[in-house]
């Protein structure tokens, strides 16, 4: 590469860049969630594991179960906020099974 190329790095114009994002507001589209489109994982052989696990466990298509995640992900950082969301995560990331039941334990009343 001479030394007078610059790179091309996005193929979009500068309209797309800069174009506002939408407001928080705005109900999202419900046609959303049957809209399907493919989108490259990348994640830890480990990861790789524990879904294969959870497929054979479930018996549901890899997606569903992704998308579950997902879903439950976003919507205990909603319900909890941010600091107890990530005490919520310190403790799933010990990989320890009784020690967040214990831990889950502490909400109930």
């Amino acid at each position: 590469m001479s030394k007078d190329k610059i790179p091309k790095l996005f193929d979009g114009s500068v309209n797309e860049l800069t174009r506002p994002s939408k407001r928080k507001d705005e109900k999202p589209n419900p046609n959303l969630k049957k809209e399907k489109m493919q989108k490259t994982l990348y994640i830890s052989r480990d990861m790789n594991r524990k879904l294969i696990e959870l497929y054979g466990e479930e018996g549901r298509r890899q997606s569903t179960i992704v998308e579950d995640a997902v879903n439950l992900y976003y919507y205990l950082r909603l319900a909890l906020g941010e600091k107890k969301f990530n005490e919520l995560l310190s403790a799933v990331r010990r990989e320890d099974p009784d020690f967040l039941r214990e831990y889950i334990e502490r909400f109930r009343p």
